[in-house]
């Protein structure tokens, strides 16, 4: 063998073992950034064994719409998988940001964080996949995981819902018209309820903002009463959503072929000498009617509860 091909043959193996000790030394940079590769750019729908609950309610609307793709390209992409997310009642949801999609991960983040954005969007939700916390982690290859912490526990739920059938039982007229039932649990709710004026400066030990203080304790604030008449909603086939402003919240549901608003916490005025009043002002009224009765109150974001226009 001539001296030329000795020179060539050490040099490879030179080469090769530069290579393998690269390699060896960074294994775990090289594996990362593989791995971002082909995660970012070749790596398909994310596949998740995802289960829904009992309480998701599969709607679309206008603002928001349920995502069947876990690949983020826009905006609406990214309100949209947020919706999925809090509509199936999944603990853990994972997405994937378009390559194209520059500022996707910068865009969820401001979302989640955003308490008013993620409300306005949870509104749309039955009220036991609403959350009392959502949070996000993020990787460099784009996959963002959201997480979230239920508003209603287990041991609530059963027992709201324990409620909630014997009232409809008790209460529920077949030979009666759709409004005229809402009417009764509407007067139900208001009867058997008194507004807990304490919640208002936060010296509450009750959970009057949700439909456990209002149906299982009898006091409830502006989201209890809502939550509470949902659930009749929801148990009378009723679509529907929560509807609010940036002080109140109250029931939008759609019966007859129109949307119509019900607030029953302004049916149930506060008295100056504690005695129980029941109206029906707010009962199942056009967004022009609601206005005209109390417009700052109520308030709301036209872009957003579409439907009321």
């Amino acid at each position: 063998m001539n001296l030329k091909k000795l020179i060539k043959i050490a040099v490879t193996v030179v080469v090769i073992v530069i290579l393998g000790y690269l390699i060896y030394d960074n294994f775990y940079l090289i594996a990362n950034k593989l791995e971002y590769v082909y995660t970012k750019y070749l790596q398909p729908d994310i596949k998740q064994n995802l289960t829904d609950n009992e309480y998701r309610k599969n709607e679309n609307y206008e603002y928001v719409k349920i995502n069947t793709d876990t690949t983020i390209k826009s905006k609406e992409d990214a309100k949209n998988a947020i919706y999925t997310f809090l509509d199936a009642g999944w603990g853990e949801y994972m997405v994937k940001c378009d390559p194209d999609y520059l500022t996707c991960t910068d865009d969820m983040k401001e979302m989640v964080e955003n308490n008013t954005y993620l409300t306005d969007i949870s509104n749309f939700v039955h009220p036991y996949n609403t959350f009392d916390r959502v949070n996000t982690t993020f990787t460099s290859a784009g996959k963002v995981t959201l997480k979230k912490k239920a508003r209603y526990t287990d041991e609530q739920i059963k027992k709201i819902n324990e409620t909630v059938d014997k009232i409809y039982e008790e209460n529920y007229d077949e030979n009666k018209s759709l409004t005229e039932n809402i009417k009764t649990f509407h007067d139900y709710i208001i009867n058997n309820t008194k507004y807990d004026t304490d919640n208002v400066t936060g010296n509450t030990d009750i959970n009057s903002s949700s439909a456990y203080g209002v149906l299982i304790e009898g006091v409830g604030i502006c989201s209890g009463y809502t939550d509470a008449m949902q659930l009749f909603l929801e148990k009378m086939g009723v679509k529907n959503y929560r509807i609010s402003s940036d002080t109140h919240v109250w029931n939008l549901a759609y019966v007859d072929g129109k949307w119509l608003h019900l607030d029953l916490t302004w049916d149930d005025p506060i008295t100056y000498d504690g005695t129980q009043s029941l109206s029906h002002d707010y009962f199942l009224i056009p967004t022009t009617t609601l206005e005209n009765l109390s417009k700052n109150e109520h308030e709301f974001d036209k872009n957003i509860y579409i439907e009321a226009k």
